[in-house]
């Protein structure tokens, strides 16, 4: 008696890769499906990963259309990728202490958004590209800039926290000023907005 082979079944089809992706998106996982970039994008996105064995962008498209649900990469990004206006923004954490003409001092702290333009970005990205620095180049610039330009360039609400300190000290509006923020936050927005807006530029890039 003649085994029967039994072809594996083929995985039902549940979305579209356009209905996970938008179109840029897409296009540069085509251009670079292998890239650990491209690939934490697509983590990012979906909290999914596609295998080792998803090595070209056609398994990667199969993946995604039999594996994830529609939208599942979709209108959340945006906002999660800090998107605003043409460029983006970073969360930066503002803390000072207020020295008062009674001779107090207190801890005050506050957060506000860092707009980065799309114009000033841009500028930064080409310049890491004909420099060959890569991303981490893009991340550092963009940090420095924050770092120099925040407390003029944000506005923080600053509450007071802490006891108020009464002293013999020199009388002043505010010191010890400190800025700080997240350089992780830097590079998963830098790589949204190119993502979303250049990802011609982000081909370059990486």
């Amino acid at each position: 008696m003649s085994a029967t082979t039994i072809a594996p079944e083929t995985p039902a089809v549940r979305c579209k890769i356009d209905e996970v992706f938008a179109r840029p998106f897409i296009e540069l996982i085509g251009l670079a499906p292998r890239n650990p970039v491209v690939r934490g994008l697509i983590l990012a996105q979906t909290r999914q990963l596609p295998g080792p064995e998803c090595e070209t962008f056609e398994q990667i498209k199969v993946w995604v259309e039999t594996t994830l649900d529609p939208r599942a990469g979709g209108g959340h990004l945006a906002k999660a990728a800090g998107l605003a206006g043409d460029g983006f923004t970073v969360k930066v954490e503002f803390s000072e202490t207020e020295c008062g003409r009674a001779h107090y001092s207190v801890g005050r702290s506050g957060t506000d958004e860092f707009a980065l333009d799309a114009d000033e970005v841009i500028d930064l990205v080409q310049k890491a590209i004909d420099n060959e620095a890569g991303i981490d180049g893009v991340v550092d610039k963009l940090s420095e800039l924050i770092e120099d330009n925040a407390w003029d360039r944000c506005e923080p609400n600053l509450d007071d926290y802490g006891d108020y300190e009464y002293d013999d000290h020199e009388t002043s509006d505010s010191g010890n000023a400190v800025v700080e923020f997240s350089r992780t936050q830097v590079r998963d927005r830098l790589l949204g907005f190119l993502r979303e807006r250049h990802p011609d530029l982000l081909e370059e890039l990486i």
